[in-house]
């Protein structure tokens, strides 16, 4: 006795899901990141935090006009970072529920994400310790994850919209 196997398609799953992790990701990053600000500016500095942070004050450039200290510029572009970050997930979570179709199929919104979450996992590999690298490892995964499960965009029309003569 023969029995015929057949496969049934899989379904792709959903792709919004996957694309909102990825951008909780960024809000989580970024807003861990001032916690642990916060958390390291009012502990006790060790007497090598004291000496690293004495040398960024001596040291100083100037800018079109403006003198800096190196501290001023590394806490500065810190925290700009940090809130760019979640303001970045922020804006991907309001797009995701007004626009869902951005990421149900695969359009440059979603490739932009992936690309901006790989090149910040590539640059915390290379200068960062292991928590960014793990969320960033994450949030780069969702993405592909996303972009792997959404559709290719129709020609002819706009995400969301049936392609002429389509369902």
């Amino acid at each position: 006795m023969t029995t015929a196997v057949t496969s049934r398609p899989r379904s792709r799953g959903d792709s919004v899901r996957p694309f909102t992790v990825g951008a909780l990701g960024f809000v989580l990053l970024g807003t861990g990141h001032l916690i642990l600000s916060v958390v390291a500016a009012s502990a006790t500095p060790t007497q090598e935090q004291r000496d690293a942070d004495t040398a960024m004050r001596e040291s100083t450039f100037a800018l079109m006009g403006l003198e800096r200290t190196v501290l001023d510029v590394f806490n500065g572009m810190s925290i700009a970072m940090a809130l760019l970050s979640v303001t970045c997930g922020l804006l991907i979570l309001a797009a995701l529920r007004h626009a869902p179709a951005l990421v149900r199929r695969r359009t440059a919104f979603g490739w932009t994400a992936l690309a901006a979450s790989l090149t910040a996992l590539a640059v915390s590999v290379l200068l960062l310790p292991p928590p960014p690298v793990v969320v960033l490892t994450v949030t780069s995964c969702a993405f592909a994850l996303s972009l792997r499960r959404a559709t290719t965009p129709s020609l002819g029309g706009t995400p969301g919209q049936s392609p002429p003569g389509g369902p």
